[in-house]
């Protein structure tokens, strides 16, 4: 008893190598386990969007492919009508035909309407109404209202206009206060209506065939899937009218909430927004109707609900674990430290008489605090060594990274302000403007130290600010050119202020201070060992030997070149990335000079496939 009282004093409550070893290890294996269940519990929800987004974008596929086969199977009803002569006959002159053919004109409509009630199970009603008057359904008529002004409602007009979608075409939700009220399943009911405009030999709108859906049998393609206890999944017009919903008195309601401008920033997708004070999911997809859009509202009360069964069984997973890992700590840390304390028993037997061995029964438990002092003093002065040495390093590092910046402030600001003035005495405003506008660009870009690195197009940006300037000075004799097959290598990230030291040196030494014709190059590509950038111009060349010379002193510390923007490129990559990276220049006398720059990929561009 006294044994284990002593054992678990040293290994809990003394600073000892065993209870580093186990609360080390148990903290770190609950903090994993506990960042895993967190991750496992928050990604449960997750997947249970997704499961209910694939849901209901199945389910509005479904009933979108079923509403275009509808549609098309009405739209040939239609055709069938709006073609027949004895309705081309009966819109145009309807007044003027003698009775007997006006009734030869009706059987042969008759027998067509009674073919697309029968075949039609979508179309409740087809209405035939001409420019003159006349007025037909499938019924001949028979529950109509005789006196309704058909002719004056807004509906029936938009029918008779010419539309962008040609001569089929939706009119939207109306009211069907036109029936007899008797007509109890038809009158004053909401209907959605597809037309089919009628034309004459010679092109002219006569009238048109209007079918009446049955919103019913269209909501029933609407079915809920099985997450969707309290959501819904309705259909909106162009003008994001409601014309399909569970809920009838919501019909022809104009669709409402915060955010309803994402529906139409892409064909499908689904986002979150709180409607009516509930946090819901909505997700959207197109039709075959321009303009219509499906739509399916779910509560995120409601996926949390289907998701707390998981988050339960993972809760419970995870209590086990800890249980466990706490176990096997203690197991692991124990069989650890046999072996350790058998070694300091005997060194100490061996301090005491100078013999190496030990009986096993005057084994003594100690740490090995009384040799470990030293070597701990030994060590922690070695450390602060070390972080003294590596602190004054980085600091060195770090003023010289600031020293070379402060050197590559734009160097040509007298001559801009020569060259404004000038404008401005012209009486150039708008080019003052833009002058005024290029190098304050310049300026604060070059002047913002909280950035050491940007992306490349930020970079690109700020040489054409520059190349505008210098344009201005020499008539626009410099052209630029870029060559990035890959447009995923903009967002790669690089020094601040590379390029435009680059080109200001190709300016300066390569075309001199008469440039008619010069031309630059600026190529950026990927490969193997990282982001490739070459600035080439057509200028006068450098000689081979000199080229020699450039490439040494550029790439070689404390020996500065007399090419001042060359040298401070160079180092602070080389500062920056190591000796891997760095300034490599090529020249032709007479063919111009191309300045080659490598740097480590940042931003993950994709690789180049001719690289």
């Amino acid at each position: 008893m006294k044994k284990a009282a002593q054992f678990l004093r040293h290994t809990f409550l003394d600073r000892t190598i065993v209870r580093t070893i186990l609360i080390s290890y148990l903290l770190v294996n609950v903090l994993l386990l506990l960042l895993l269940g967190y991750l496992s519990i928050k990604d449960s929800t997750k997947m249970m969007t997704d499961e209910i987004i694939r849901s209901s974008n199945k389910v509005m596929e479904q009933a979108a492919l079923g509403l275009s086969f509808n549609l098309e199977e009405s739209k040939r009803s239609l055709v069938m009508l709006a073609g027949n002569y004895s309705v081309i006959t009966m819109m145009k002159e309807h007044d003027k035909i003698e009775i007997p053919s006006r009734l030869q004109h009706e059987r042969n409509i008759a027998e067509i309407a009674h073919g697309v009630s029968t075949y039609q199970t979508l179309i409740s009603d087809v209405l035939m109404i001409g420019k003159t008057g006349y007025i037909n359904n499938l019924d001949g008529r028979k529950t109509l209202q005789w006196d309704f002004p058909f002719l004056t409602q807004d509906w029936v007009q938009d029918t008779f206009r010419a539309h962008r979608e040609g001569s089929f075409f939706s009119i939207g939700v109306h009211k069907q206060d036109y029936y007899l009220e008797t007509n109890f399943t038809r009158y004053n009911q909401p209907t959605l209506s597809v037309v089919l405009q009628v034309k004459g030999y010679q092109g002219q709108a006569l009238g048109a065939v209007i079918a009446n859906l049955d919103l019913g049998k269209i909501n029933g393609m609407f079915e809920q899937s099985t997450y969707q206890n309290r959501g819904s999944i309705f259909l909106v017009d162009e003008n994001r009218n409601i014309i399909v919903h569970k809920d009838s008195a919501r019909i022809g309601e104009t669709l409402q909430f915060p955010s309803e401008e994402k529906l139409y920033e892409q064909a499908a997708g689904h986002f979150t927004e709180t409607i009516d004070g509930t946090e819901t999911l909505v997700i959207y997809q197109p039709t075959a109707v321009n303009g219509w859009k499906m739509i399916a509202t779910v509560p995120m009360s409601d996926i949390t609900a289907q998701s707390q069964p998981l988050k339960s069984n993972l809760t419970r997973l995870l209590y086990l674990c800890l249980i466990a890992n706490t176990l096997i700590s203690l197991l692991i840390t124990l069989r650890i430290s046999l072996p350790v304390r058998r070694l300091l028993a005997a060194l100490d037997r061996m301090g005491e008489d100078d013999s190496l061995y030990v009986k096993p029964r005057e084994y003594r438990y100690r740490e090995l605090n009384h040799i470990g002092n030293k070597f701990k003093e030994l060590m922690g002065r070695i450390d602060l060594l070390i972080k003294q040495n590596y602190l004054t390093q980085i600091s060195l590092k770090e003023e010289e990274l600031k020293t070379l910046q402060s050197q590559i402030n734009p160097h040509f600001l007298f001559n801009t302000l020569q060259l404004l003035q000038t404008e401005i005495v012209c009486g150039n405003t708008e080019e003052s403007n833009h002058i005024v506008l290029s190098l304050s660009s310049l300026f604060r870009y070059s002047m913002k130290r909280s950035e050491e690195e940007v992306a490349l197009e930020r970079e690109i940006n700020n040489v054409n600010d520059y190349l505008y300037i210098l344009n201005k000075k020499y008539n626009g004799g410099i052209s630029v050119s870029f060559h990035i097959p890959n447009r995923s290598v903009l967002r790669c990230r690089i020094p601040k202020l590379t390029l435009q030291p680059i080109v200001e040196n190709a300016i300066r030494h390569g075309f001199g201070e008469h440039v008619r014709e010069g031309k630059i190059r600026i190529t950026a590509v990927t490969g193997r060992k990282g982001l490739l950038l070459v600035i080439a111009d057509n200028g006068r060349g450098i000689e081979p030997s000199e080229v020699k010379r450039l490439n040494q002193h550029v790439n070689s510390q404390g020996q500065k070149s007399d090419n001042i923007g060359l040298y401070n490129v160079g180092q602070r990559i080389k500062l920056k990335y190591g000796e891997d990276y760095g300034i490599q220049i090529r020249s032709r006398p007479g063919k111009g000079t191309s300045i080659s720059i490598l740097l480590p990929i940042h931003g993950e561009p994709a690789f180049d496939r001719k690289e």
